[in-house]
């Protein structure tokens, strides 16, 4: 068994003692504790928390569940003792959060492999997501940032936009955001704006995707300073943009501008793997269903054995329209990684956003979904993004404003 350092809350010293025995000989480090306040307080310094025993004045369940509210504590893998083969018991732990439940009496041998394989199992989940802590982040200033997502309708452009959004309020006409979706990109949809000129014309400019300065007069601007290179027009357009194409511009819109998001759409080819290999960072947003997933899943394994890409990303779960559909633990699970962050579910606030063309940041800024994207933008881009503070306090009157009927199309700006 791997040397794992697991906490075990447990007040009946015999039993203890017997999984105390059981895990060191396996080359466990165990620290038993009977309180579980204080469990609770030490759980993030181990690798593996196992429960069984606790005070009267609360359940195992009760724990548990109260580990998976706290956000630090939420990767850390949980193992419930039953204290008896009760179905009922188990299925209380699980829907508590549990990773694994076993039932007294136990085997010896049972025990020892159900640690391992947790272990395992958390292990490989953190080697897959390595950008998964936004701590970690923040110290890692970065200038190009790819949004992309194996299945589309998964969000990539309603997350790209918010964040160059973010970035572009703090620092206006120092950020850029492409649009290499080329078939159907919306990226100026989403921004409200008119591109007299699109990629497929810089494509067509030798001397201006080469150059700096000139790349510039490519870029349609937004009213709060963020440059656009919108996508092709037509989707037959979506050819004339060739691999070597998108290098240049890459390295003049990044020579140009201190800060650039890529909206890298959801066709895997030549070209948009050109851009999660330049990127310093790459955010994939999951849909939380099971073809998404499994979506992911098939990206990540192919990524791992191709490229370097996979140790740059960080994964949000994007609930723009569904609650529940999975559980933050189930999708993780099934995508062997990490989540970092989570997108709110809220229809309207979202498809308002895009039938006005006004990005969630700025037509509703002092909602949870507005600070969940600037924490995105502080992953993304580490200290240059670090999140702005948003008014709590006034989050129920701009929900209630954001409600108003807004005709078919929504404002236009």
């Amino acid at each position: 068994m791997p040397a794992q350092s697991v906490l075990l809350l447990d007040r009946d010293p015999a039993s203890s003692e017997l999984i105390q025995r059981v895990l060191s000989a396996g080359g466990a480090s165990v620290t038993v504790m009977d309180d579980a306040t204080a469990a609770m307080n030490a759980a993030a310094d181990h690798s593996l928390v196992i429960i069984d025993v606790t005070d009267p004045s609360t359940t195992a369940a009760d724990v548990c569940r109260e580990m998976r509210s706290r956000s630090a504590l939420a990767s850390i893998p949980v193992l419930c003792i039953c204290q008896s083969d009760d179905v009922e018991e188990r299925i209380r732990f699980l829907e508590a959060g549990a990773d694994d439940v076993i039932a007294k009496p136990f085997d010896a041998r049972e025990l020892e492999a159900r640690v391992e394989a947790l272990g395992v199992r958390f292990t490989t989940s953190r080697d897959l997501t390595p950008l998964a802590s936004s701590e970690t982040m923040v110290n890692r200033p970065r200038t190009l940032v790819a949004v992309y997502s194996p299945k589309g309708g998964a969000g990539t452009t309603t997350v790209a936009t918010n964040v160059a959004t973010v970035m572009a309020e703090r620092r206006p006409g120092r950020v850029a955001i492409i649009d290499l979706d080329l078939q159907f990109g919306q990226v100026a949809t989403h921004l409200n704006v008119r591109p007299r000129q699109t990629i497929a014309d810089l494509a067509r400019d030798e001397q201006s995707r080469r150059d700096a300065d000139l790349v510039r007069t490519y870029a349609a601007q937004t009213t709060f300073g963020l440059a656009v290179f919108a996508a092709p027009s037509s989707p037959e357009l979506a050819e004339t943009v060739t691999v070597e194409h998108v290098g240049e511009m890459l390295a003049s819109i990044c020579a140009a501008y201190d800060f650039v998001v890529v909206d890298a759409g959801s066709y895997l080819d030549e070209r948009s793997l050109t851009v999660l290999d330049q990127a310093e960072g790459v955010i994939l947003p999951i849909y939380p269903e099971i073809a998404a997933l499994k979506a992911a899943h098939v990206l990540i394994d192919y990524l791992s054995g191709t490229s370097a890409i996979v140790a740059k990303t960080s994964f949000i779960l994007n609930n723009l329209f569904v609650r529940e559909l999975l559980k933050l633990r189930d999708v993780e699970n099934g995508l062997g990684a990490k989540i970092a962050l989570d997108l709110p579910y809220d229809p309207f606030l979202y498809q308002k956003a895009v039938n006005e063309g006004v990005p969630v940041v700025r037509g509703a800024a002092r909602t949870l979904i507005a600070e969940r994207f600037a924490q995105i933008a502080a992953l993304a881009f580490g200290s240059q993004g670090a999140p702005v503070l948003v008014n709590v306090a006034a989050r129920a009157e701009e929900k209630k404003a954001d409600k108003k009927p807004s005709g078919l199309f929504g404002r236009r700006r």
